[in-house]
């Protein structure tokens, strides 16, 4: 702050910086007949007034101890103003003047542009508040007058508030008004349509302001706003000139369906566009989710965290269950537990192995129900379900199988021999073909790419060249990550191997899932081209 004394005015005559302000203090300073040969003022007068970033001082001060009072208050409320000081030390003050000088100095600080005036005991204000924190300063300011003066003349006109924002929040102790709004009927209006939406209390901290874009209708838009209200059960909505941004928490699912239908709609009300909306999904307790596999085709439903999830799962539904066509009903809702996605898809590998059933996730649960062909197949898939849970989560299961059909009395007729392949020629297809370029996963997922899937089909027709021998599909990862969750894996990776070529009509019983994480590297995990040789699946004889 820079402040001008009377005596420096002369040679700072030239510059044309004082205005208004500068010419009312001269006029208060002269024409109040205080001069500063004086040493006693009649009547006893301190004027301020506030033109742009300059307060121009005039009249009487009892001390130079009170005038930097009021230099310190001008200040505190507004550093960055330039002060004229044309204030003369005389005798004569009232009591009590000190403390009423200061307050005078930091209530005109707020106006912009205003002038106070304290003569004897009277106190006169006019002017604009500072924005709607000026509005908030001078409004307790004149509520709390000091000791022994009065408000003689008050003539305030609205803040000028650009942008002209208005704020709605809503929490579970009720609903907060804030901000701007043009009229006090508008404001009456408003507050009487927030109370009529039974979302608890209404506190009313709106200010009537200037600045208000022209043919914009607020109060509608505000209205629109509030409406949103309703459907969350936490949240803020903001309108600053014709701009809407809203976040919070839906309060339920057919709430933040509707949320979003309004807010995208094609046009907003009373001229509104929409800067952004972040709406949460509604917290679901159970948090519940399944697949659910038929002959026709396989269902995803149930609650998933976002839609980036919706889209990985049902992606992993179409690799896995290829060529059955999939469906979805899956909804977004807040609440999954850690690891939802990896357990989802981990749920679809074990569903893979039933001809028909559903594996239900609700929170940190997975059960696995349906049939299988065979009851050495039920054997083969309660073995892979109980052998590996999804991390974090337990596992239950009920499969059932056809039981097993008596031996006919009749001569049963003997086929004629059919000439295979041995079995150690068998398994050396078998391992040529994985030499040729292995199975390939989506990074740290149990999907696999379409062309390691097109490879397994190809060994499913090498394993039926020899019925009798069966495999050890062993799953392996480098040492990147959490050991328990790695072991995890290459167990879900090793199983989705199994499903595939159970699908494509391998005995089940002739197969043999296994993760060992990081356990068993072929080589040291010290480069990246090391790592990607360790993650790797072998198919092994046994």
């Amino acid at each position: 702050m820079v402040t001008i004394r009377g005596d420096d005015i002369m040679s700072r005559a030239r510059r044309p910086v004082f205005g208004l302000a500068f010419l009312a203090a001269l006029f208060l300073f002269y024409g109040s007949g205080a001069t500063r040969a004086q040493t006693v003022a009649e009547p006893y007068q301190l004027s301020l007034v506030r033109e742009g970033d300059l307060v121009a001082l005039g009249g009487s001060v009892p001390s130079e101890a009170v005038r930097e009072a009021v230099l310190a208050a001008i200040r505190a409320a507004a550093a960055d103003t330039s002060v004229i000081d044309m204030t003369a030390v005389a005798e004569g003050a009232p009591a009590g003047f000190a403390p009423a000088a200061a307050f005078a100095a930091g209530l005109a600080a707020r106006l912009k542009p205003g002038a106070v005036l304290l003569s004897g005991t009277a106190i006169h204000v006019e002017g604009r508040p500072d924005g709607l924190a000026g509005q908030a300063a001078v409004s307790a300011a004149l509520a709390a007058l000091p000791e022994g003066f009065r408000l003689q003349r008050q003539a305030l006109s609205p803040p000028l508030v650009r942008p002209f924002l208005l704020s709605v929040a809503r929490s579970g102790e009720g609903l907060v008004l804030s901000g701007a709004i043009a009229s006090a009927e508008g404001k009456a209006a408003l507050v009487a349509f927030a109370g009529s939406l039974g979302l608890g209390p209404v506190t009313d901290r709106l200010v009537v302001a200037a600045g208000a874009p022209d043919a914009f209708d607020q109060l509608a838009a505000s209205r629109f706003a509030l409406t949103q209200m309703t459907r969350l059960a936490t949240g803020t909505a903001s309108i600053a000139d014709r701009t809407l941004t809203m976040e919070g928490q839906a309060a339920d699912r057919a709430g933040f369906v509707a949320v979003h239908l309004a807010l995208r709609a094609a046009s907003l009300p009373a001229g509104l566009t929409l800067a952004g909306a972040t709406i949460s999904a509604p917290v679901i307790a159970p948090y519940g989710w399944f697949a659910e596999k038929q002959p026709e085709g396989v269902r995803l439903q149930g609650y998933v965290p976002t839609a980036a999830a919706r889209a990985e799962i049902r992606a992993a539904a179409e690799a896995l269950f290829a060529p059955l066509a999939v469906t979805e009903a899956q909804e977004l809702a807040a609440g999954a537990p850690q690891g939802f996605v990896a357990a989802a898809v981990a749920a679809m590998g074990k569903l893979v192995l039933l001809e028909r059933g559903r594996a239900t996730l609700q929170d940190s649960h997975l059960s696995v129900t349906g049939q299988v062909a065979s009851p050495t197949a039920a054997l083969a898939a309660r073995a892979a379900i109980e052998g590996s849970a999804p991390f974090g989560f337990t596992v239950a299961h009920g499969i059932t199988a056809p039981a097993i059909a008596a031996p006919a009395s009749a001569v049963p007729v003997v086929a004629a021999p059919v000439a295979t392949p041995s079995p150690a020629a068998c398994t050396g297809q078998i391992a040529q073909e994985m030499a040729a370029g292995g199975i390939v996963f989506q990074f740290g997922r149990e999907v696999m790419r379409p062309e390691s899937q097109a490879r397994l089909r190809r060994i499913a027709a090498l394993m039926a060249q020899c019925p009798t021998v069966r495999f050890s599909v062993e799953g392996h990862t480098d040492s990147d990550g959490n050991p328990a969750q790695n072991v995890d894996l290459s167990h879900r990776r090793a199983q989705a191997v199994v499903a595939l070529l159970v699908r494509q009509g391998v005995e089940a019983s002739r197969l043999l899932s296994e993760g060992h994480g990081a356990s068993r590297p072929l080589v040291a995990n010290d480069s990246p081209a090391n790592k990607a040789r360790n993650r790797r699946i072998e198919i092994i004889p046994r």
